[in-house]
């Protein structure tokens, strides 16, 4: 869409607005970006609802006083004269009326997806702990946000800052959902009882695949399914634990926040220590005495190779797997542990 800065900077904002520019336009609000006479960077949020927008900005009030949550300032509505509105009628059908109003807010620049697409394996999960603790936070006052995806989550001095509460609701349990992003889950969006903080938990865990495999899950993690053998594998127990809980199919399953983030805190332990090991190149040889059932004794361990390219490995710490074929390592269940590029070996810290 292309704006004319002139057009909005006269009629909008009389002059105290400055250096308008199109963000992005939704089913009820359309969001612009402009400088104000501080010479501050600031979204408006202009919307023909005043619901929508009073909706928001008592939800920014009821959160103001958690830092992640995006500031909201104030309310107004928008005094467009009729030669003005026939103007931006014709240059932004249906987005300026007569009931137009405007929520101004703070702007963030950096957003989620640029922000972790930079950081190591550990960093990310650590960045990620503390997007689940302003959830939980926002949770502990009775608001859920029903629309937690990358392009919602902001960046401001290294910290997750939510924005775009428009599909949050209050209460605990909804009749129906409105959202159809990748990271929600489908089944619960053709259900007739949502439980919001479940559907949450869902869409965070969904993310948290992403920052393991590069993609959001398609459908659940069904036990016993191919997808679900695959992930186990590749992932790791820690992790894939972690993920199968938050994106159970049944919602009542998912595991609280507060359970996640002890699982998070030591999935991010055993990766810093994985990035603190020695990678040598060795025979690996034959490993006895391997215990039945090792699978809890398993962690991932995250290292880097010198093409600065990441990888992971899993390994049972208290015995290693036995090699039964060139190049791959199995354990006592026969699930794959670890394909080697060469024959080799992980030296780890004696004190892990």
């Amino acid at each position: 869409m292309s704006v004319d800065t002139q057009l909005i900077g006269q009629y909008i904002s009389n002059g105290k607005l400055q250096n308008f520019q199109f963000v992005e336009q939704g089913s009820f609000v359309t969001c612009f970006t402009a400088v104000n006479s501080e010479s501050e960077k600031v979204v408006l949020i202009v919307s023909n609802s005043i619901q929508e927008l009073q909706t928001r900005f008592d939800l920014a009030r009821k959160l103001e006083d958690i830092d992640g949550v995006q500031k909201l300032y104030s309310l107004q509505k928008l005094e467009i004269q009729d030669s003005a509105l026939e103007q931006l009628e014709a240059e932004y059908p249906g987005i300026f009326s007569k009931d137009s109003h405007v929520l101004t807010g703070r702007y963030y620049a950096t957003q989620y997806n640029d922000h972790v697409r930079q950081l190591s394996l550990p960093q990310k999960l650590d960045f990620f702990r503390e997007l689940l603790v302003l959830v939980k936070q926002v949770h502990d006052k009775g608001v859920y946000h029903m629309d937690l995806k990358p392009s919602n989550i902001m960046v401001q001095d290294g910290k997750p800052v939510l924005i775009d509460f428009g599909q949050s609701v209050t209460e605990a349990e909804v009749d129906s959902v409105l959202n159809t992003s990748a990271y929600a889950p489908k089944h619960d969006v053709y259900s007739c009882n949502v439980i919001p903080e479940k559907f949450d938990i869902y869409c965070l865990g969904n993310m948290l695949h992403e920052i393991y495999t590069g993609q959001p899950l398609q459908n659940p993690l069904t036990p016993g399914s191919k997808q679900f053998i695959q992930t186990q594998q590749q992932l790791g127990f820690t992790a894939f634990n972690m993920i199968a809980m938050m994106t159970k199919r049944e919602q009542i399953m998912r595991s609280p926040l507060q359970i996640i983030l002890s699982d998070l805190n030591d999935e991010f332990e055993n990766s810093k220590l994985g990035q603190e090991s020695n990678f040598v190149e060795t025979n690996c040889g034959s490993y006895e005495n391997l215990p039945v059932n090792s699978s809890p004794l398993r962690q991932t361990v995250y290292f880097l190779f010198d093409t600065d390219e990441e990888d992971s490995v899993q390994f049972c710490y208290q015995n290693w797997a036995r090699k039964s074929t060139k190049d791959v390592i199995f354990c006592d269940d026969g699930e794959v542990l670890f394909s080697c590029v060469n024959s080799c070996e992980i030296s780890l810290d004696e004190n892990f």
